[in-house]
């Protein structure tokens, strides 16, 4: 108990433009250095297993995400922003209390996974495996990873909603490493079957590494027979009942895609669409783990100011823009070269995917800053119904464009959805809560939209030479990059400061 009590200093309640860049830099390094261990991770599953193993991977892995989704009942989520409150105003006692309501509840979520898993493994061996019923035992085995990792997000949970953002980087950073030792070897030693070990290894891994950060905080304390602890948790899960099922329709998305994929190509195909997604999505999600992190606690304790909560939103959304911009013109330009240096040669033909999604996460930048404040006002049946109408449609749209086009349809696919992303949510923000960008937000950002553009136009659509493309590549990515070092002079104090010791 007596360690609460010294968690809270300046910096757990630093709101400033510097303590966001500093935050989402630390996530973006840690992001960075996972991006690197996932490229080294791909391009050695890749050559020992080939385009059928990433794509079997993604199949797993899609099981897994509806599993985690359909049981976790919300409480990672809400576990962040009641504990955060709680952290901000109430006593060590109750913050203490509430842990373990939250360890308890996360413990139930656990074993109903493997309820879930048991009752819909026929179901997904069907579908997943050529129409063979008998893979059940092997997707039943899913259902251990889901365990592991609902355990770690509970416990992330609680490390997030006491400020704890340096030790959750850190343990990003173990995982990152951790996963790749386990995976590898696994790979290579049994082939197709080390798949589902290597998921497993890698869930309870994350728990167990979560456990030995917050049970320095938090004794474990769980109380799963008590009636008490069910109906004090019973507020956690009806605000996150919408929000379990938001979860379920997008899991069901990620399970769609692979299958519509499957229905008209085989699992290669998959694997390929797998290695354009990581490429641009997965590794561009260099600054989004600072938004659930650092972003979501900070947003909650001040959701019940207009002022405040406006001004949050828009320092989040500069400084996601501000890193990730010049990052996706570099990638863009070096799309054909990162391709062959993460991959085999035989996933180049990802190319035009990958490129033509890259409006996708700069649109996240401005869409997940303003949906969060959703979920930070606890308005759950309205995240729910923008959630899910967003699945329905993205999924028609991926069918679609898949459908016409192939694997450039999904890059349109993903790119018009995170469109439509935007529009949305910012119409529902300003309506509800008032909010609106600072015009210095919004000119930054149709600058950086305009960097992105010039490149993806002349770096792909135009079939420019290899010196064309660099050096149109390379006028986008200097301009892109002036704008962000414009608008960190003009925001940071720490870089004014650095700027005028320099000067003197």
């Amino acid at each position: 108990m007596s360690k609460l009590k010294n968690l809270h200093n300046p910096e757990t309640n630093d709101t400033s433009y510097d303590h966001v860049l500093k935050y989402t830099g630390i996530f973006g390094g840690v992001q960075g250095l996972k991006m690197i261990v996932s490229a080294v991770r791909m391009k050695l599953t890749a050559y020992i297993l080939g385009g059928w193993g990433i794509g079997l991977i993604t199949a797993y892995n899609s099981v897994f995400e509806f599993l985690n989704n359909a049981s976790n009942m919300g409480i990672p989520l809400n576990a962040t922003r009641s504990t955060s409150e709680l952290f901000e105003e109430g006593t060590d006692e109750e913050v203490a209390h509430q842990v373990m309501v939250v360890r308890t509840w996360v413990l139930w979520s656990a074993l109903l996974s493997v309820l879930i898993c048991l009752f819909f493994s026929p179901v997904i061996s069907y579908f997943f495996f050529d129409h063979d019923w008998h893979r059940w035992p092997a997707v039943m085995l899913v259902s251990l990873v889901a365990v592991g990792n609902i355990i770690a997000e509970g416990e992330c949970a609680i490390l997030k909603g006491l400020r704890q953002v340096r030790k959750v980087a850190f343990i990003e950073t173990i995982l990152a490493l951790g996963t790749l030792i386990c995976t590898i070897p696994l790979y290579y030693l049994l082939g197709f079957r080390g798949v589902i070990v290597g998921l497993i290894v890698c869930g309870f891994l994350s728990a167990a590494v979560h456990f030995s950060f917050s049970l320095r905080l938090v004794p474990y304390d769980v109380r799963p027979l008590s009636q008490k602890t069910f109906v004090e948790g019973l507020p956690l899960i009806k605000v996150g009942i919408p929000y379990v099922l938001a979860g379920v329709a997008n899991a069901g998305l990620q399970m769609v895609i692979p299958a519509i994929i499957l229905a008209q190509h085989t699992m290669v195909e998959l694997g390929y669409y797998k290695a354009g997604w990581a490429l641009m999505i997965g590794y561009s999600g260099l600054v989004f783990l600072a938004l659930e992190s650092d972003y979501f606690p900070r947003l909650s304790a001040v959701n019940n100011d207009k002022t405040r909560m406006n001004n949050t939103i828009n320092q989040q959304i500069d400084v996601c823009t501000l890193i990730l911009t010049p990052l996706l013109i570099l990638l863009v330009v070096l799309m054909p070269f990162v391709l062959q240096l993460l991959f085999e040669d035989e996933f180049m033909v990802a190319t035009g995917m990958a490129t033509l999604a890259v409006f996708y996460p700069f649109l996240r930048c401005l869409a997940l800053p303003m949906g969060y404040s959703v979920l930070a006002k606890g308005h759950s049946i309205a995240y729910l119904v923008l959630e899910v109408v967003y699945d329905v449609l993205f999924g028609l749209l991926i069918w679609w464009c898949y459908s016409s086009f192939g694997l450039i349809g999904a890059g349109i696919a993903l790119s018009a959805g995170a469109l439509y992303d935007v529009v949305i949510y910012f119409l529902y923000c300003h309506f509800r809560y008032g909010f609106v960008f600072r015009s210095s937000t919004l000119l930054f950002c149709l600058g950086q939209f305009a960097c992105v553009v010039f490149a993806v136009e002349y770096c792909f659509l135009v079939s420019p030479t290899d010196e064309e493309r660099y050096v149109a590549g390379g006028i986008a990515f200097a301009v892109s990059f002036a704008l962000s070092l414009y608008q960190l002079m003009h925001r940071s104090n720490r870089a004014k400061s650095l700027v005028s010791r320099f000067r003197s």
